[in-house]
């Protein structure tokens, strides 16, 4: 059975640190019951302060199991230099550093965190990353704009970025793709046609194959223009309206033999499902803290786990909570008296605005 996990970041005049929490459902009780706890020091400084930047749950590659990781940083006491520390939530239920690097620039925009695990951003149109193999950060030798990062299902998988090539490469489409593994630059219109490329706001890569040399890819991906596209080899195949903006981050959901989902997150709070066979919408919902994936009942498919905000109380008990699969499983949450767990809320930093994010 999935567990559900919380972190926040702490700050006080002792010390910085991080405190977590892990929950699982009990379906009697219809609550998420605390099933571990435990508190991190980043730094006991007094003037230290952290933010988490981000947080994913990814696949550790060495140890072959997907673990939840969160990306922490504090500005050095001079201000000229940010250090930062991804961090693993192991099964001992600790948190252990696992990558720790320093720039002389604060990250803003999205910054990714993939399989392996590697941290990729962007800044002034250059793409960097880094993971426990790349020993450092690394730069690829490519300059690009509008960057998008994912992972190619190829054998292991492959993680690419992908944008607008700056300045225009002769023999390039404008459309780049770059594979960090082996460093091999790629026609990125064979996953997104160029017209997409400055109004995608996030995309999931669906299926991936190499025939003939040549990268044959399914693909989801929100747009500004409030449409959900489905391209296949970098052509059009299918488009639905959401009735949202500003999408954040695209998840699917395996309910079995009813079908996939896709899950669109959005940035004021609200979430769309789309079926994936019909491309048509399921539901949506608002005032959405957090949604997420996985088989929290142990019924052998998975659900949408959906938290809902606390009227903007940054910490307190969960008052609101659904786990559906929008076929006959539905287990709703919506009183404070009815819950047996308390959870913390996350307050995630993007550095350009104030952004939540929760972890399984």
């Amino acid at each position: 059975m999935a567990r559900y996990f919380d972190m926040i970041a702490v700050n006080v005049s002792e010390r910085s640190g991080l405190t977590f929490r892990s929950f699982y459902f009990e379906r009697e009780g219809n609550a998420f019951l605390n099933a571990t706890e435990g508190a991190t020091a980043i730094s006991r400084k007094l003037s230290a302060h952290v933010d988490i930047v981000t947080c994913k749950c990814a696949v550790d590659v060495q140890k072959r199991v997907k673990t939840a990781f969160v990306l922490v940083t504090k500005k050095s006491e001079k201000g000229s230099s940010f250090k930062y520390s991804l961090l693993a939530l192991r099964s001992s239920h600790r948190l252990e550093p696992c990558i720790e690097f320093k720039l002389p620039y604060q990250m803003k925009g999205k910054v990714s965190i993939l399989q392996g695990p590697t941290v990729m951003w962007s800044h002034d149109n250059s793409v960097s990353y880094t993971s426990p193999q790349a020993e450092g950060v690394r730069k690829i030798p490519i300059q690009m704009s509008k960057c998008l990062f994912g992972e190619l299902p190829i054998q292991k998988g492959q993680l690419f970025a992908l944008g607008l090539s700056e300045p225009l490469l002769a023999n390039h489409s404008p459309t780049l793709g770059y594979l960090l593994e082996g460093g091999q630059a790629f026609d990125g219109s064979l996953v997104l046609p160029h017209p997409y490329i400055c109004i995608t706001q996030c995309m999931r890569v669906l299926t991936a194959d190499r025939v003939d040399d040549v990268l044959r890819c399914t693909v989801v991906a929100a747009t500004s223009n409030q449409q959900l596209v489905l391209f296949e080899n970098g052509t059009v195949k299918d488009t639905c309206e959401v009735p949202f903006g500003q999408a954040e981050d695209i998840q699917m959901a395996d309910t079995g033999r009813n079908g996939c989902l896709f899950v669109v997150s959005f940035k004021q709070g609200h979430v769309c499902a789309v079926w994936k066979e019909t491309f048509q919408i399921a539901s949506c919902w608002s005032d959405v803290d957090s949604a997420h994936m996985d088989d929290f009942l142990g019924c052998g498919t998975e659900q949408i786990l959906l938290i809902f905000r606390n009227n903007g109380i940054s910490s307190g008990p969960l008052e609101k909570f659904t786990i559906t699969d929008l076929c006959g499983i539905s287990y709703s949450v919506r009183l404070l008296q009815l819950l047996q767990a308390i959870l913390i809320k996350l307050p995630v930093m993007d550095n350009t605005v104030s952004n939540k994010k929760k972890k399984k």
